[in-house]
């Protein structure tokens, strides 16, 4: 009888998890891509938020790549070049101003930006110095 118990117990709390789980999902709202129109619209706190976050996945994915890469990101590569003596402001400000002075690309990702506006051309001042 005791171990019939700890089955309809876990049986029990398998159900509730699945429907708990489940509800969560649903009550998600979507989420949208991070465009220039979206970006415009979102406060300086949540543009840090954004960044800061962006920034520690690729603070994460960079010192992997370091240790165990033998061809290590480009990526990864170009944000800690662009970005290691950089304020979080200062690189809103910068995604702010491109967008400012291109209302017609609203549509464009802002990490599209971040690779080409800022981290390519960082990339290739380096490597035009000699």
């Amino acid at each position: 009888m005791k171990g019939r118990c700890n089955v309809t117990a876990l049986i029990v709390a398998v159900v509730l998890f699945v429907l708990t789980a489940g509800g969560l999902c649903a009550a998600e709202p979507d989420m949208p891509e991070i465009t220039g129109a979206v970006w415009m619209k979102t406060s300086q706190q949540e543009k840090l938020a954004f960044l800061v976050g962006a920034g520690s996945v690729v603070a994460i994915e960079h010192h992997i790549d370091l240790k165990e890469a033998d061809d290590p990101s480009k990526f990864t590569e170009g944000w800690v070049l662009a970005f290691k003596d950089k304020k979080w402001a200062e690189i809103v400000d910068k995604i702010d101003a491109y967008f400012t002075a291109n209302p017609d690309k609203a549509d464009k990702l802002v990490m599209d930006v971040v690779w080409n506006e800022l981290i390519l051309p960082t990339m290739a001042a380096k490597e035009a110095k000699p």
